[in-house]
């Protein structure tokens, strides 16, 4: 880990984490900025904004159905999506899948920007944690069903309880075991994937 970096680690209640490990808060190591839609006051500028129907069900971003619109320039210049940042789906959902889910934006910065029915994580210090870590720590917690806990719903719509979204503490490793850990669980995917096209 960077010495240097802002970060506040609270340890007391995890005396059994290995050397090197810190615990810490979402809202700790990232910013959430919320999402835009149509601008109502020029100039604008025309732009792809991922939206909930881009998230595909293994958690990927589906860019065969982006939709541009219109937005303030204003605003796109302090919401367009950065490589790296996690794209969450902060409304909408549905009984059967509830709202929560996490996708890892791999782009060019300055291309895209996010709807109002999202939010994104940005990490503030990438020596810190792996933007790839963080969306497999979600990724766990959303197919654990912890989400389902951490949301409201009104007239059909789910809404995620932002504060307990940011609160979630997670256990942060060296950074090369972060990565040791990402590889095996992408070693893993991909065995998954050649069974199933084995099929």
């Amino acid at each position: 880990m960077n010495p240097d970096a802002e970060i506040t680690c609270d340890n007391g209640h995890y005396q059994n984490l290995p050397k090197g490990w810190c615990t810490t808060s979402i809202k700790n190591i990232c910013d959430n900025i919320n999402g835009l839609w149509k601008g109502k006051k020029d100039p604008f500028i025309n732009v792809g904004v991922i939206r909930n129907a881009n998230f595909t069900k293994d958690f990927k971003l589906d860019y065969s159905n982006i939709e541009y619109i219109d937005v303030e320039q204003r605003a796109f210049s302090q919401r367009h999506l950065k490589n790296g940042d996690l794209i969450i789906e902060k409304s909408g959902g549905s009984d059967n899948y509830p709202v929560g889910r996490a996708i890892l934006y791999e782009g060019k910065d300055e291309l895209y920007s996010f709807s109002n029915f999202t939010m994104v994580l940005r990490i503030k210090d990438k020596n810190i944690i792996s933007s790839k870590f963080l969306y497999y720590f979600l990724l766990d917690k959303y197919k654990k069903g912890v989400m389902r806990t951490m949301q409201t719903q009104t007239t059909g719509l789910h809404n995620l309880i932002l504060d307990k979204y940011l609160s979630m503490e997670l256990c942060i490793p060296p950074y090369s075991e972060q990565k040791r850990i990402i590889d095996a669980i992408e070693e893993l995917f991909d065995k998954l994937d050649a069974i199933m096209e084995s099929l």
